[in-house]
C-alpha cells in the first residue's frame, strides 16, 4: 500500500456509487453482493452506475501519505475476488509496471534490498514489509479508512532455494534490445548453427527462449560471467558509456580473463 501510485479498474464493467449509511463507496456492481456479506454492511442503497471507462482519470488522496493519484483502466481486472478496484505499485508487478508505463507513472519501489522499508516510508522506515502489514491495518483503522480486513490465498513465488516467500521489486538493470538491428533471429541461427551444444537436444530449448523473451536482461545481482563494460560518476552515480572505456576494458579482459570477484 505505501507503493501505490493507482486504481485500475475495468474499462467495461458496470460500476456503483453505492451508499452505505453516510458512505458513498464505489466498486463493482455484480460484486455488491458478495461485499456486504464480507463486511457485514446490509443496508446499501445503489445511487448510480457508470461503465469503468467513465471513471478513468478520477484523482483521490492516499490513505496516510502526502500524495494524489487516479484511476486507470485495465483489462487484468477481473471479478473473481474483492470490489473489482485493483491497487497499483508499478514498482512491484509486472502488469503494474506495464500499467504504471503507459500512464507515465513514476517506478516507486520503497523497499531496500532487505525488504524493509525506506525513508520514503517514513513511519515504517526499516521495518519489514511483512511485518508492517499489522501496522498499517491499525493506522487505517484508526483513520477510519478500513472498511474490512481478511486473508485472501493465492499462488505467489517462493525461493527454490529455501523456501522463503518473494516479492515484485522493480530495480534498475542492463537490457539489450534483441529486436535491435535483427539481434533475435541473428542469435537464433547463431544456436543452431555457430554453438556446440552438450547435450545437443539443449539448443532448441534456448532457441525458443531467444524467439520468445523480450529485451533481455544482462546485468546480475551477484559476481557472474564477463562484467559490463560500464562505469559510474562517483558524485552522481551517473553511467558513462564510452567507446574508449569499452575498448580498453575490451582489451584488458582479452589479455588478464575475466574474473568477477575482483
Amino acid at each position: 500500500l505505501p507503493a501505490n501510485l493507482g486504481i485500475a479498474l475495468h474499462p467495461d464493467l458496470s460500476y456503483c456509487f453505492a451508499q452505505a449509511k453516510d458512505e458513498v463507496f464505489i466498486l463493482a456492481k455484480d460484486l455488491v453482493e458478495r461485499v456486504s456479506k464480507e463486511t457485514g454492511i446490509d443496508e446499501i442503497k445503489l445511487l448510480r452506475t457508470v461503465k469503468g471507462k467513465k471513471l478513468e482519470g478520477i484523482r483521490y488522496t492516499h490513505p496516510f501519505l502526502p500524495r494524489k493519484s487516479e484511476i486507470l483502466l485495465a483489462d487484468f481486472v477481473t471479478l473473481e475476488e474483492g470490489t473489482g478496484c485493483v491497487h497499483v505499485a508499478p514498482g512491484h508487478g509486472e502488469e503494474d509496471y506495464e500499467l504504471g508505463r503507459r500512464h507515465n507513472l513514476p517506478i516507486l519501489s520503497p523497499v531496500d534490498d532487505e525488504g524493509k522499508f525506506t525513508s520514503e516510508v517514513e513511519e515504517l522506515e526499516g521495518t519489514s514489509i511483512f511485518a508492517a502489514n499489522p501496522l498499517i491495518i491499525k493506522r487505517l483503522k484508526r483513520d477510519g479508512y478500513l472498511l474490512f480486513d481478511g486473508t485472501i490465498w493465492h499462488s505467489y513465488p517462493h525461493c527454490w532455494r529455501c523456501g522463503s516467500p518473494l516479492i515484485f521489486r522493480a530495480t534498475p538493470q542492463w537490457f539489450l534490445n534483441v529486436d535491435e538491428h535483427n539481434l533475435r533471429n541473428r542469435s537464433s541461427q547463431a544456436v543452431l548453427k555457430k554453438v556446440k551444444w552438450v547435450p545437443h537436444q539443449s539448443r532448441m530449448r534456448i532457441k525458443s527462449m531467444l524467439e520468445e523473451r523480450p529485451d533481455w536482461c544482462l546485468s546480475r545481482q551477484r559476481y557472474w560471467g564477463v562484467g559490463i563494460p560500464v562505469v559510474y560518476c562517483q558524485g552522481c552515480g551517473e553511467a558513462i558509456i564510452d567507446e574508449k572505456i569499452i575498448s580498453n576494458i575490451e582489451a584488458l579482459t582479452a589479455k588478464e580473463g575475466s574474473d568477477p570477484s575482483k
